[in-house]
C-alpha cells in the first residue's frame, strides 16, 4: 500500500515545487466527505463515505513572480546598489520585490542542488531563500518550506520535515503535497495520530483518492491495534438489551426451559447453577461463566453438567470468547446424554461464532451439517436462509424458509424471514407489487406480534430496506408503546427521525439521552448516537460515545472496529476544523439494511 501511496504522490522532480499547488488547488471542485466506518484492513465492512459536491470551487490569484537574471550567487546575497534619484529602487514595495526575487533565485538553486542529490547544500540554499523572502509573501515562504522539507525527507530527518512542513502548512492550510509528506514523516516516527489526521485533511481536499484511504486504513489499524493493547480488560457490565435481543435469536433455547430452570431452583437452590440464573434475572451477565464453571466443575457430578456448559457457551459468546464458546458448544454436541434440541442449539451458536469471526464459509458449512443432522426441523433452515438473504443469494434463501414452514407451518421467525426475502426478491426483479405484497403480508401480524422485539426490528428492517421511512416511523411510535423502554427501538425511531427531516434534531438527541439513561451500556444505541454526533459536527463528543462503546464491548474484532472509528472521527474532525468546513452529508439516509451494531436484523 505504501508503494502506490507513494507513486500517487511523487512528482517529476522528487517531491520539488517549482510551482505554487495553490493554483492546482483553487481550480479544483472540492468534494468533502467524512469516513465514519471501518477499514478494510480492521474487518470486513468498508469504509462508510459520506460525499457531497460542493459548488464553492474557487480560483487562487496566481503571484508566481517572473524569474530575472541571477542577481546572486549562494555564496553571495548581495543586492546591486542604485544611482540616486531617477529610478532608484527607493520605496518599501520595491525593497520588497527585491528580496522576493533574491529569494526565488535562491530557491532555484536549491532546487539544482536537490536533484544533484546534494541535499545538505540545498538545505542551505532554501534557508537562505526562507531567510530572504518577505513575510507577507506567504504563498512564495511556504513552498520554500516545503522544498526544504524535501529536502530533510530525503535524509531521513523525519523531526525536520515535520517542522518545516508545519510552518508551510501553517501559512497555507490546504498545500495537499506539503501536508502529505507530513503524514509521511509522522508516519515513519510513529506520530500515527498526526498522520491520520493529515491524511483525512488530504482526502477532503482530493476528493477522497483510493491511496489517501488506503494509506489512512494502514495508519488507523497501526492506531487501534496499540489502542487494544494497551487498555485494561473491561469491567462493564454486557448490555440488557443486547443479551436478551441475541439470545431471542434462538427459538426454544434450552437454557431458558422454564421447567428445567424450576427443577434447578426447587431441588438445588444453592447450587452454582442455580446463582447463574439468579445472575441472569439481576443482569449480572459476567458472572454467569464463572458460576457455570462452579457447576461443571463439581466433585459429584452435576445432573445439570450440559445445561450449565450450553449456558456459559452462549454468554462466552455474547462477551467475545469466541475459543471457549466453541469448545463449550463441542463438548454439548458430541455428548451422548444431550438431547436434539440442546445438540440443535449447540450446532445453531457454533455457525454464529463462526459469523462473529467473519467465517463465512465456515457458518454455512456449520449450517448445512446442522440441517443434515436434524432434517425435520425448522430452525436449522430459518437461520440458514437468513445468512443467504445477507449474502443475497435470495433464491435458495427462499427455498429455505420455503422449506422451514413445510416442516412448521405456524413459525412466525419463518415467515417474517421469508416475507423479508421476498421484498429483496421484488425489489432485485423490480417488481414493486411483489414488494408491497410482501410489505402487506408483514402487517397483518402487527395485531398478533407487537409486543415481540424480534418483530418489531423485522418489520421496522423491511420498511428501512424498502426506502419507506415514513412506514418505518409509523411503526416505531406503535412498537415504542407496545415495548416500552426498550433502548434499540427508541434509537431506531431517533435515526428514522432525523433521516425524515434533520429538524428533528432535539427530539432525536432526547430519545437517545433517554435510551442510554435506560441501558448505559448499549453499543447499538451508543454508536447510533455518535453517527448522530458527526452531523451535529460535535465529533469529540462523538468519539466519546465510541470510547463508551469499546468500554462495553467484547471480542477483538469488535473492539478494533470501534478503536478504528475513535480515531477516524477524531482526526477528521480536527482535519475540518483546520478547513473550516461542516458535515458535508447530511444526517445518513435509513433507506438500506442496518448493521446489526445499528440495529439490523442479524
Amino acid at each position: 500500500m505504501a508503494s502506490i501511496l507513494r507513486a500517487v504522490t511523487s512528482s517529476s522532480t522528487p517531491g520539488v515545487d517549482s510551482t505554487n499547488p495553490a493554483n492546482d488547488i483553487g481550480k479544483r471542485l472540492a468534494k468533502w466527505a467524512l469516513v465514519i466506518g471501518v477499514p478494510t484492513a480492521v474487518c470486513v465492512a468498508a469504509y462508510l463515505v459520506y460525499r457531497q459536491q460542493q459548488d464553492q470551487a474557487k480560483k487562487s490569484a496566481t503571484r508566481r513572480s517572473p524569474l530575472p537574471t541571477p542577481l546572486t550567487s549562494i555564496t553571495g546575497t548581495t543586492i546591486p546598489s542604485t544611482k540616486a534619484g531617477g529610478d532608484a529602487l527607493s520605496t518599501s514595495d520595491n525593497r520588497t520585490k527585491n528580496r522576493l526575487t533574491l529569494a526565488i533565485e535562491l530557491k532555484n538553486e536549491g532546487n539544482i542542488k536537490y536533484r544533484e542529490n546534494k541535499f545538505n547544500e540545498a538545505i542551505v540554499a532554501y534557508t537562505k531563500a526562507i531567510d530572504a523572502c518577505p513575510s507577507e509573501s506567504k504563498e512564495e515562504l511556504s513552498q520554500f518550506y516545503q522544498n526544504r522539507a524535501a529536502a530533510w525527507e530525503s535524509l531521513k530527518n523525519y523531526s525536520k520535515v515535520i517542522e518545516d512542513c508545519s510552518q508551510a502548512i501553517e501559512l497555507n492550510p490546504k498545500y495537499i503535497k506539503c501536508i502529505q509528506r507530513r503524514a509521511r514523516a509522522a508516519e515513519n516516527i510513529e506520530n500515527f495520530e498526526l498522520a491520520l489526521e493529515d491524511y483525512s485533511t488530504v482526502c477532503f481536499l482530493d476528493s477522497y483518492q483510493p491511496a489517501y484511504i488506503m494509506a489512512a486504513d494502514k495508519v488507523l489499524t497501526n492506531l487501534a491495534k496499540h489502542y487494544i493493547e494497551t487498555m485494561p480488560p473491561s469491567t462493564a457490565e454486557l448490555s440488557k438489551d443486547y443479551v436478551r435481543t441475541s439470545l431471542n435469536e434462538f427459538e426454544d433455547d434450552p437454557i431458558f426451559n422454564s421447567t428445567i430452570i424450576n427443577e434447578i431452583r426447587t431441588t438445588q437452590p444453592d447450587s452454582p447453577l442455580a446463582r447463574a440464573y439468579q445472575a441472569y434475572d439481576e443482569s449480572r451477565f459476567t458472572d454467569i461463566p464463572s458460576l457455570c464453571t462452579q457447576e461443571i466443575e463439581l466433585s459429584i457430578s452435576s445432573p445439570y453438567k450440559l445445561q450449565a456448559l450450553l449456558l456459559r457457551g452462549s454468554f462466552y459468546l455474547l462477551m467475545g470468547n469466541y475459543k471457549e464458546a466453541s469448545a463449550d458448544f463441542d463438548a454439548v454436541i458430541n455428548d451422548s446424554n444431550a438431547t436434539e434440541n440442546m445438540k440443535i442449539n449447540a450446532e445453531l451458536k457454533r455457525a454464529n461464532t463462526k459469523i462473529h469471526q467473519r467465517d463465512v464459509e465456515g457458518a454455512m458449512y456449520e449450517y448445512d451439517q446442522c440441517i443434515k443432522n436434524h432434517p425435520n426441523a425448522c430452525g436449522p433452515r430459518v437461520h440458514r436462509g437468513m445468512l443467504k438473504t445477507l449474502l443475497e443469494s435470495y433464491s435458495e434463501a427462499h427455498d429455505d424458509f420455503s422449506e422451514a414452514l413445510n416442516i412448521s407451518p405456524i413459525n412466525l421467525r419463518a415467515k417474517y424471514q421469508k416475507l423479508i426475502n421476498d421484498a429483496k426478491i421484488g425489489n432485485k426483479e423490480n417488481k414493486p407489487d411483489k414488494v408491497e405484497q410482501s410489505l402487506g403480508s408483514f402487517e397483518e401480524y402487527y395485531d398478533s406480534c407487537k409486543h415481540d422485539i424480534y418483530y418489531a426490528l423485522a418489520l421496522t428492517s423491511c420498511y428501512l430496506d424498502n426506502d419507506r421511512k415514513d412506514k418505518a416511523l409509523e411503526y416505531l411510535k406503535k412498537f415504542v408503546k407496545e415495548i416500552p423502554n426498550n433502548p434499540t427501538l427508541l434509537a431506531l425511531k431517533a435515526n428514522c427521525l432525523m433521516a425524515s427531516d434533520p429538524s428533528n434534531n432535539v427530539e432525536a438527541e432526547k430519545l437517545f439521552t433517554h435510551a442510554l439513561e435506560i441501558d448505559p451500556s448499549n453499543e447499538t444505541v451508543l454508536t447510533m448516537f455518535a453517527i448522530f454526533k458527526c452531523n451535529r459536527n460535535q465529533f469529540e463528543e462523538a468519539a466519546n460515545l465510541y470510547e463508551r462503546a469499546i468500554q462495553c464491548s467484547r471480542g477483538e474484532e469488535k473492539l478494533m472496529q470501534y478503536a478504528a472509528l475513535l480515531y477516524a472521527i477524531r482526526a477528521q474532525g480536527r482535519a475540518m476544523k483546520r478547513l473550516s468546513l461542516n458535515f458535508p452529508g447530511g444526517f445518513p439516509q435509513a433507506n438500506g439494511p442496518l448493521p446489526s451494531w445499528m440495529g439490523g436484523m442479524n
